[in-house]
């Protein structure tokens, strides 16, 4: 199952008060993960990859930098790095509720840029409020 658009629904849980015309994003599922890829629209410029699920492959390049921030509600710290063409990439792992793992990276050619992802990224409902219950039905 390769990557696909997302349901007007599927779009709307996802964003939750977050307007569409900000990222544009297609997801994936796996056997125990959903992906999501985002394209920033303009103004900004950049991408942004969220892998939830049963654990991440995220492993901290040693020549990156930590840097201690904020996801919506969780503490996270950022692990950046400049590339020699000064494309800028920025990832966090985090948990959510013993639940799942939470792998994010994004890239950009300026700071500016991924800040402005994580700042709308931050009010997603995933990242802002508990997740729902699992229904009996």
């Amino acid at each position: 199952a390769g990557a696909r658009s997302m349901s007007q629904k599927e779009l709307a849980e996802f964003l939750g008060p977050v307007s569409p015309k900000k990222i544009e994003w297609t997801k994936t599922v796996g056997t125990d993960f959903d992906a999501y890829s985002g394209r920033a629209l303009a103004p900004l410029s950049g991408t942004v990859n969220i892998h939830i699920g049963g654990w991440p492959h995220f492993k901290s390049n040693a020549a990156s930098t930590a840097v201690t921030g904020r996801l919506g509600m969780f503490p996270v710290t950022w692990h950046k790095r400049v590339a020699p063409d000064g494309t800028i990439s920025q990832e966090a792992a985090l948990k959510l509720y013993d639940l799942w793992k939470v792998d994010i990276w994004l890239e950009a050619k300026r700071q500016s840029d991924i800040d402005g992802m994580i700042a709308i990224i931050s009010r997603l409902p995933t990242f802002t409020q508990k997740p729902k219950p699992i229904s009996s039905q």
